[in-house]
């Protein structure tokens, strides 16, 4: 994303074993594919069968590491046996960072706010879209029959066509495409704070040597990064929603070229 160095950071995974696992959630933020700039690169990050695009490896790594490091987080801690004991002054100061996000740092209304945003230039580029697919039917059935059995146009004829459609749906995606990173950036800098507090969190209290301390502690910190991994979710969200639809008119365009490899004229 050139315009956007903020979020430059997310990029693609690296292939298996040549990056250690993200462990915070900012490591996972950090592992978001990029915002694509045009269909080919939103197409490459999906897994086409069929016409169905499913999310790819960068994609379907993150959405599943999440899933499983905030089922990991449901699980109760175990309490001190025997519980009680002095406190240490380095277990002291750690707890003191072990505490739930201000209630005034709370990042729901920038979070939608950009959700609004990012929603209404979506909805533009599908009315355009919709737009784009009424002048293509109205060109499909204006389009002459042969002079033959079929009294259908021409299977090059309706290919050429269609192929001209791809094309202005892919070119549409390529203007749109930029016209997100606003709304991908304010996004980031509503959920960066939550993010943050929650690796500080979880870190501090994974530091904790009491174990009564720790079990005192758990669900505060359990809490706080279950919502830093959401909060990273949501990012990884709004790319693959904006991915998608720039994906599609590529993979509609292969699908094209399938069904009409053996196009015959009149």
């Amino acid at each position: 994303m050139k315009a956007a160095p903020v979020l430059l950071g997310l990029v693609a995974l690296c292939a298996a074993g040549a990056a250690p696992k993200p462990i915070t959630a900012q490591d996972w933020l950090a592992a978001i594919p990029p915002l694509p700039a045009t269909s080919a690169d939103a197409y490459a990050q999906w897994s086409d069968t069929s016409s169905t695009l499913k999310p790819g490896v960068g994609f379907q790594q993150v959405s599943e590491g999440i899933a499983a490091a905030i089922q990991t987080l449901a699980r109760p801690v175990p309490a001190a046996d025997p519980p009680g004991g002095p406190i240490s002054r380095h277990d002291q100061e750690l707890a003191q960072l072990i505490v739930p996000l201000p209630a005034s740092a709370d990042p729901l209304q920038a979070i939608q706010q950009a959700r609004g945003a990012r929603v209404a230039l979506e909805q533009k580029w599908r009315g355009e879209l919709n737009a784009l697919e009424q002048q293509r039917l109205l060109e499909r059935t204006a389009m002459p029959a042969c002079h033959n059995e079929s009294g259908a146009p021409s299977q090059l004829a309706i290919r050429d066509v269609e192929r001209s459609y791809a094309s202005r749906r892919i070119a549409i995606a390529a203007r749109y495409l930029p016209q997100f990173e606003p709304a991908l950036r304010q996004l980031l800098a509503a959920v960066s704070p939550r993010i943050a507090h929650g690796d500080q969190v979880m870190s501090a209290w994974k530091q904790l040597r009491s174990a009564s301390l720790r079990a005192q502690l758990g669900p505060v910190a359990q809490s706080s990064q279950t919502a830093a991994l959401q909060d990273v979710n949501l990012v990884l969200g709004a790319v693959q929603e904006i991915s998608k639809l720039a994906a599609r008119p590529v993979a509609d365009l292969k699908a094209l070229e399938r069904v009409y490899a053996q196009a015959k004229g009149c």
